[in-house]
This record gives structure tokens, sequence and C-alpha cells, in this order.
């Protein structure tokens, strides 16, 4: 997940176009984005298979968001906000917001850590409390990267929003292939606050 490159094409961008009625953020072009969405997190209701409900959430280091543009703007749509592709810096620091009280009951913060585009989904990675607190304890205390907690990651995907309704999404003990990528992913947190240089998806 260190590579950057945003080459998503062909999403479905329905009700993308800008709404009076839906607040944007403030970004200056070619530099970081400071503005954050200025809103509670809604309601949330998490559900998960019936054989990972015993699934030990506490030692969790990793989360992964995977998710499509079009399902970020109905999202943000009942959150009262524009979604904005070209700044997705402040929305994904908020669905880590949401994620975390659906699936740790606010017990955790989740930081961004990096992302790659798959196709029609964005996958979003972010790390726990418990992972950051560690990285900096080893950074004060020289402990080599093999001494810090084993990596332990789970998926989040969201139901298509329904107004007036809680949101709604889904966990699961991540796949091999995502808690792989997880090891090799380096944080890049600036990164994500910048501009995208890429070219806007169209539409299907």
């Amino acid at each position: 997940m260190d590579t950057i490159a945003d080459s998503t094409t062909s999403l479905d961008l329905q009700a993308d176009e800008a709404s009076p009625k839906l607040r944007t953020l403030k970004c200056e072009p070619g530099g970081i984005c400071v503005d954050t969405i200025d809103a509670p997190v809604p309601e949330v209701r998490a559900t998960t298979e019936e054989c990972f409900r015993a699934f030990d959430r506490d030692n969790v280091t990793h989360v992964v968001i995977q998710v499509t543009i079009s399902r970020q703007a109905e999202i943000f749509r009942q959150v009262g906000y524009q979604y904005d592709w070209d700044w997705p810096g402040p929305f994904w620091e908020f669905l880590g917001k949401i994620a975390a009280k659906g699936v740790f009951d606010d017990k955790t913060e989740l930081r961004e850590l990096n992302y790659i585009p798959l196709g029609r989904r964005e996958f979003i990675a972010y790390t726990t409390s418990m992972w950051t607190a560690a990285v900096e304890t080893g950074k004060v205390g020289g402990t080599a990267q093999a001494e810090r907690p084993p990596v332990k990651v789970v998926e989040v995907s969201f139901k298509k929003a329904q107004p007036g309704q809680p949101l709604e999404l889904r966990w699961a003990p991540a796949r091999g292939p995502i808690a792989a990528k997880i090891k090799e992913c380096k944080p890049n947190p600036k990164y994500l606050m910048c501009q995208r240089t890429t070219n806007r998806p169209i539409r299907s």
C-alpha cells in the first residue's frame, strides 16, 4: 500500500454534483487542506458475522475501510457536506471517526496511514491508538520494529446510507492479502491531506 498513484477509472459519481444545501471545505489549490469536517459523528450501527463476534477487537492495530466514491458521497450528504474528490483527506479522517465509533465504541482513535485505489473501490488504511502508542514508545526507547505488537487488521465496509437512519457498516477480520499489504505499508499522512494530482474519474 505504499503505492499512491490513483488509477481509479470509470467510477459512478452519481449525485456528486454540488448542492447549495451542503457545506463545503475551504482548501487552497496546490497546498495542504487544513479544513475539517465540523459536524457530529452520526449514529452508526456495526454488524459482523456470528463467527466473528468473539474476535478480540481490543488488540486491533490497523483498520482498512473499503468504499466507493459514490458511497462516500452518500455518507457525507447525510452528514451535511459535499464530498470533494479533489481533497479526500478530511473526509477520510471523518470516515475513521465513524468506523471508530461503530467498531470500537469510540475506545480507540483511528489515524490515516495510506490508501490505494483498486477498481471501483478505495482502500483506506488507518492505525489504531494502540499501534500509534507502540510506535511512539519505540521511537523514544529505540525499540526494534520486530518488537511492536503483532499486526492485527479488520476490514470495514459501509452499506448504502438511508436518510434519517443510522449509518450501517460491516466489519470482519482482514483477509490474508489485505493484512499482508498492511505489513508492507509505509505511512504517508501528509500526502493524504494534499490535493489529488490525477484526473477526476468519469462516470461509467
